[in-house]
């Protein structure tokens, strides 16, 4: 199996070079070209068709292979499957070749990438393993399908950067021929290298500068592959593979893929309520996909390239490790997937943060809206709390299997529900301003939740001559999952705040002459946190172009922390030196009496520098006299 293993991927990749070289040359003639333009990174025409290089390559080595008997026909490897995958992928590169044409409208290819996988399953059903034996074919089948098309989608958004989504998808091969080999699918791992193999063989000439592109066609058939052959990759681990092989698979274009349609759904929202008529759906295309955005933060084609096949290898790490040493590494793969969550989110969903939170605030403040969102919040509360009951009754009783009393659980439910409701409704949390909670909102409103939780407590063990362990274990278990819930949106509402003006504030590019431009704040204590809740609070019109590097302060001992997210970079000294690397352009005052010396040297440093110095300024004054 070696053997045939490497002579099939060194024929795939010699064939898959020569066929690229061939299609730079044919693609002029098919008008099979990329031409430059306001959504394009490159300046010159680039032929579109290395997507056809791929698929013959992997056609021609499996199908050879079986034709001359030195492939060996096994599971996958196979004229079944071939022809099946031959059928459904010609489909993708019919609809890619007149994609790549000419344009097609993207309801005309979503009906290609259902007919694709469609075709597939009718002449090779595909058993994903996700069902129970014995359920009819259709759930596998619209598994199938909905794996398929996410996936083709997935592939052909992230195609955008020279390298970036075939060097992604040979990162995806690589990975899961391994997770394949580790599962004896020899079967499964030979079609995945001899595919990895054409893809390098193609990379070779789509690297920066790019000599030729994957097309539309060739992003959607890499999609298309990975969905037919990584479910046998990993065998019958059903839960788990369900829940980590999209993330094994395609972790960065699905990330991306999730990131289009919150921006995009999010933009939709927002100019309908501004009363505009937004053009396009979520398919409208878009510059805010990963790559541009690093690219814009000064990143290298190149660079891009790296940092997003590094973060693909980690997530496949993460989420191969349950696959390989099996369910009790899930817990390892959960907090990895948070760390990289939290992170990235911090980092890469900027846009979505900031435009989801002027959607809330903009739907909040609509005349009449106030009312609408405290009776959706309240219908909210009484869900969470059924739910909390629910769930802590099940998990005290292990699912009802202890032989409790059903009326006595039914009876705990209802009088938990009651008395957190009224809890609630005391303390009038549906008419407070939770767009502006505190944390002593927060504390106020755990602690009715908590006075609730200790009463159902009293009244279901007041018969009781001993302590009802199981009953106080039912109440402490309810009172938490009530208090994450109840308190989920009304904390989130202001974290997401705090998300968009960070992100806003650390990446917003300057996009006029009169913008604020980089700009540090100087004065780290008081007055410089109520600058930060000023911003926080204010729409991004308001200081157009801001961007904050950080604070400077004359305290020493500040040096190196940070107020909020913003790191407090040094003294005046260091002005020269964020002027050169960082194009500073203003300083922020935020000292209630700066002093005369401190003013002069603002007033040299603005001269020497040419940068604005504003002043920040908050109390209280009296206007009028009696």
């Amino acid at each position: 199996m070696i053997l045939e293993l490497t002579i099939a991927v060194l024929m795939t990749l010699a064939l898959s070079l020569g066929l690229t070289r061939g299609m730079m040359a044919v693609a002029p003639r098919l008008g099979l070209m990329d031409e430059p333009g306001a959504r394009r990174i490159h300046l010159q025409a680039v032929p579109r068709a290395g997507g056809i290089a791929i698929w013959l390559s992997f056609l021609l080595v499996v199908g050879g292979g079986l034709a001359t008997g030195w492939l060996k026909a096994h599971g996958l490897v196979s004229w079944s499957w071939l022809g099946a995958f031959a059928a459904g992928s010609a489909v993708l590169m019919v609809a890619g070749f007149f994609d790549d044409r000419a344009g097609l409208s993207p309801w005309v290819k979503l009906g290609a990438h259902v007919l694709a996988p469609t075709v597939t399953f009718l002449l090779f059903p595909v058993h994903t393993g996700f069902f129970p034996t014995g359920w009819p074919p259709g759930w596998d089948y619209m598994a199938f399908l909905m794996w398929t098309v996410v996936l083709i989608n997935a592939f052909n958004l992230i195609d955008g950067l020279d390298g970036l989504c075939a060097g992604l998808a040979a990162v995806a091969t690589v990975g899961l021929a391994a997770m394949a080999a580790v599962n004896g699918r020899t079967d499964s791992a030979l079609l995945l290298l001899v595919m990895g193999g054409a893809i390098l063989g193609f990379l070779k000439y789509n690297l920066n500068p790019a000599r030729i592109f994957l097309g539309d066609a060739g992003s959607m058939l890499i999609g298309f592959f990975l969905a037919t052959a990584a479910t046998e990759a990993v065998g019958r681990r059903a839960v788990v593979g369900m829940i980590l092989l999209p993330i094994a698979v395609a972790g960065v274009p699905l990330i991306d893929v999730m990131l289009a349609i919150w921006r995009r759904s999010m933009r939709r929202f927002l100019l309908r309520l501004r009363g505009e008529m937004p053009a396009g759906g979520i398919f409208t295309a878009d510059q805010d996909h990963l790559h541009h955005r690093l690219i814009r933060e000064g990143k290298s084609q190149h660079q891009v390239g790296l940092v997003l096949q590094g973060i693909a290898i980690l997530l496949a790490a993460l989420a191969f490790l349950p696959l390989i040493f099996g369910e009790r590494m899930f817990a390892l793969s959960l907090v990895g997937f948070l760390i990289v969550t939290l992170v990235g989110v911090r980092n890469l969903a900027q846009v979505e943060i900031e435009q989801t939170g002027s959607v809330i605030h903009m739907a909040i403040k609509l005349p009449g809206n106030r009312r609408r969102v405290a009776a959706m919040l309240f219908v909210y509360d009484l869900l969470v709390l059924t739910g909390a009951g629910a769930a802590a009754v099940l998990i005290e009783t292990n699912c009802l299997t202890r032989g409790d009393r059903t009326d006595h659980l039914v009876n705990f439910v209802v009088v938990f529900v009651i008395l957190c409701s009224i809890a609630l409704l005391t303390l009038r949390v549906h008419q407070r301003l939770w767009v502006r909670a505190t944390m002593r909102d927060l504390m106020s409103l755990q602690f009715g939740l908590l006075v609730a939780a200790m009463a159902t407590f009293t009244l279901f063990t007041l018969g009781y001559e001993e302590l009802e362990w199981s009953t106080l274990r039912m109440t402490l278990m309810g009172y938490v999952i009530a208090c994450g819930g109840v308190c989920l949106p009304r904390a989130g509402l202001d974290l997401l705040r705090e998300f968009g003006t960070d992100a806003r504030l650390h990446h917003q590019q300057p996009a006029g002459d009169g913008d604020y431009g980089p700009t540090v704040v100087l004065g780290a204590g008081d007055f410089g946190t109520l600058l930060l809740n000023h911003l926080k609070s204010s729409a991004p019109e308001a200081y157009p172009g801001l961007k904050i590097l950080g604070f400077i302060d004359e305290k020493r001992e500040l040096h190196g922390r940070r107020l909020r997210s913003f790191r407090i970079l040094g003294g005046l000294a260091i002005i020269p030196a964020l002027v050169e690397q960082e194009e500073l352009q203003g300083i922020i005052l935020a000292i209630n009496d700066p002093g005369p010396e401190l003013l002069a040297q603002l007033k040299a440093l603005a001269d020497q520098y040419q940068l604005k110095i504003h002043r920040w300024r908050a109390g209280v004054e009296e206007i009028l006299k009696s």
